[in-house]
Order: C-alpha cells, then sequence, then structure tokens
C-alpha cells in the first residue's frame, strides 16, 4: 500500500476516504485531464471495475471529471477496502505530478499553436509523466491546420519557453491524419526532490 508512506497515519482506509475525499476529485480530475500516461490506465480500470455510474459518465464524455470521480468515490464508500486502497495509491501518485502543471505553461503553448486556427477541436495540449522530465504532448487533428503551420516559428517560439529537445510523429489512420509533437526540458532540482527522483 504506497499511500501508506505519503499519509503517514493509523486511520482506516474508509477514514482516510473520507478525509482526502474532495482532495482526491480534484488531484485525479485534473491529472486525467491534463495528462497522458500510465496513471490515466490505472484510473479508467478502477472505474470501469467500482463504479457503474462512472462508468457510464466516463463513456458519455469521454474524459474523468470531477463528477465522475465523486460518482466512484461514493461508490467505494459502500464497498471493500482493496479498491479504496487502490484508490489511494493512485492519489499518491498523482498528487505531484498535478502539481508540475504550469497553467501559464499550457496557456502560452495554446497562444502559439492557436495563432494559426481558433477552431478547439484542432489543437490538443497535456502535460505528460511518462518520463522523467517537464514534457507536453501537442496534438495536431485536423489535416488542412497542417500546411498552415510555420513550424520554423513554432519551434522558435517554444524553444523560447525553455524546451529544449522535441520530436514529431505523423499518424494516419484511414482519412484522418494526425501529428503528435512533444517538447520536453530536464526537471529542475527543487521538482526532482518533490517527485522522489535521483539525480542521473
Amino acid at each position: 500500500m504506497k499511500y501508506i508512506k505519503y499519509f503517514e497515519a493509523k486511520e482506516t482506509t474508509y477514514e482516510l476516504l473520507d478525509k482526502y475525499e474532495e482532495d482526491i476529485i480534484k488531484v485525479l480530475s485534473k491529472y486525467y485531464s491534463t495528462h497522458t500516461a500510465d496513471l490515466c490506465d490505472q484510473i479508467d480500470e478502477l472505474i470501469w471495475n467500482s463504479s457503474e455510474d462512472a462508468a457510464e459518465r466516463l463513456e458519455d464524455i469521454e474524459v474523468v471529471d470531477e463528477e465522475c470521480v465523486r460518482m466512484l468515490v461514493n461508490d467505494l464508500k459502500s464497498g471493500g477496502t482493496r479498491n479504496i486502497e487502490t484508490l489511494l495509491d493512485i492519489y499518491y501518485d498523482c498528487r505531484p505530478f498535478v502539481k508540475l502543471v504550469s497553467e501559464d505553461l499550457t496557456h502560452k503553448l495554446q497562444e502559439i499553436f492557436y495563432d494559426y486556427s481558433d477552431d478547439a477541436k484542432a489543437f490538443r495540449i497535456l502535460k505528460t509523466s511518462k518520463f522523467n522530465d517537464d514534457r507536453y504532448e501537442v496534438h495536431i487533428a485536423m489535416k488542412d491546420i497542417f500546411f498552415k503551420i510555420n513550424f520554423e516559428e513554432v519551434f522558435g517560439r517554444i524553444k523560447d519557453l525553455g524546451f529544449e529537445s522535441y520530436s514529431v510523429n505523423g499518424v494516419k489512420n484511414g482519412s484522418t491524419e494526425n501529428m503528435n509533437l512533444e517538447f520536453w526540458k530536464p526537471l529542475t532540482k527543487e521538482l526532482r526532490d518533490e517527485l522522489g527522483i535521483d539525480e542521473e
């Protein structure tokens, strides 16, 4: 039970769930909306295995929002402790990564790409925690946008934000063409200490 390392408390799992309920709801929904990583899959799995109401909402809106997590928590209160322990473990793992999300940086990335289209469906910007660095993913979902983007200008503006590296991948699925961009830079020492990541 990894969460015990964080809570360092003698409360039962039910007491911990009640104590941290509101923060669990905020952290899990925030993580899901801003990250793409294995923890999102773990949240999905817990919802599908533990809460019919939350699973139906996830299927309808295709994202885990605060109401979805609240439904999950309410259903877990009437169940066994194993799924609550799993929830607390996921919460424990998500907390530090949520702290890393820079709203200003996300907004600045949005500004760069929205200069080429004001269609909210054209771009999706996410913080990813797949690697031990400060990394963002940009999904470009509309083919006609590709030809409007001045990538030399985009990469120059992104470099000005402090990103040191990037990768570009194109994906074609039938008539649908997508482009995925990743930008990353090393974590600061303060953030590495916060996450418990050793210096390489």
